[in-house]
């Protein structure tokens, strides 16, 4: 059953980006679908050399030889390659190196796509990729595609108007692309609740995909749209695999305990903790994409993605962490004591105190 909605929008993005396009965005955001979808739709698929980086990368020269084999793979660069087998002695900076000679006399467009950058464990290879990045010819264009981004450089490449980016609020579905989704999966429910779904899954592409394909079928779909959240199952399954299990602990307990919070600071995290640098681990989790977004020009306020607060609360019940009528109270006195009389009433009462 096919179910890829177009993104032409994206796609001209990507058809005409700069010598470096870069895709950062959440788990389940869409991103290699986009860039499948794009390739097919621009036929441009002869011109791609695709290398999908395994998990916490280490070895410089089984990356450089994925490379250089995914390049011999593409019509233009064939001929300009040279083959290479893998050797004890091959260093991955001697691989850069040789690559950017060969590639020296490229003039057909190609794009390298580099899918799962986040997984490139080892600094070296970082660092010998932003040299090819920096030095390759302008025939050869990339395309990295990321969960967070990753420290190679682009910021000069920004400056020069030679980066291209697409991140989390490019890739979120738009009503009618949520509405055209539920379509293709045969899926017919009312405006109202195709609105919700779009509206509770924030666009979220994954919790849209994995709740249209819950709906076919269904015997009463607006009666599981209602009822939709982070702790429906293949929701939850998704979420605890590729977020909240991949977390330290110390982060992981951060999270729990704060998700009964509306919006959350690192004052309040480290209250609810009893621990400290609740700020800093909020803004990294927030450069990470891993589901919290800043709510405030300085970074200091932060919210959960709703599905995301959903699948933390479940599991803050399951595991019996800690009391959660303790946090709500302790939530109280902190707004009472900062003067935010309102949201300290709500937790409050939620503590029945």
């Amino acid at each position: 059953m096919k179910s890829v909605v177009p993104r032409p929008v994206l796609f001209e993005r990507l058809t005409r980006s700069a010598r470096v396009a870069v895709i950062s965005a959440p788990a389940g955001s869409g991103k290699t679908v986009l860039v499948r979808s794009w390739i097919e739709e621009a036929s441009v698929g002869e011109h791609v050399a695709w290398v999908a980086v395994g998990h916490d990368e280490r070895d410089p020269q089984r990356f450089w030889l994925s490379v250089l084999d995914a390049l011999r793979g593409t019509v233009p660069r064939s001929a300009l390659v040279r083959a290479l087998t893998a050797a004890p002695d091959l260093d991955g900076w001697e691989l850069a190196e040789r690559l950017l000679t060969d590639l020296a006399p490229l003039t057909d467009r190609v794009w390298l796509v580099l899918d799962d950058v986040h997984e490139l464990g080892s600094t070296e290879v970082r660092r010998q990729l932003e040299l090819l990045v920096m030095r390759a010819p302008s025939a050869l264009r990339f395309v990295l595609v990321t969960r967070h981004d990753v420290r190679l450089g682009l910021h000069r490449l920004r400056l020069d108007g030679e980066l291209t980016e697409i991140r989390a609020t490019d890739l979120r579905f738009s009503l009618e692309e949520a509405r055209e989704l539920l379509d293709t999966v045969g899926v017919k429910v009312s405006a109202s609740a195709s609105a919700a779904l779009w509206g509770r899954t924030e666009g979220w592409a994954a919790g849209l995909r994995l709740a249209a394909l819950a709906l076919v079928g269904n015997p009463d779909p607006e009666q599981f749209v209602e009822e939709f959240s982070g702790s429906e199952r293949t929701v939850a399954e998704y979420l605890l695999s590729e977020v909240l299990e991949r977390q330290p602990d110390a982060v992981r307990e951060l999270l729990l305990r704060t998700s009964l919070l509306g919006r959350v600071n690192g004052e309040l995290a480290d209250l609810l903790t009893g621990g400290s640098g609740g700020e800093r681990i909020l803004q990294d989790l927030e450069q990470s994409n891993a589901f919290v977004m800043a709510v405030d020009a300085a970074r200091s306020w932060f919210r959960y993605h709703g599905l995301f607060a959903d699948l933390l609360r479940l599991e803050l019940r399951r595991t019996a962490l800690v009391d959660a009528a303790v946090l709500h109270r302790k939530a109280a006195g902190w707004f009472a004591a900062h003067g935010q009389v309102v949201e300290a009433i709500r937790h409050a009462q939620t503590a029945q105190d």
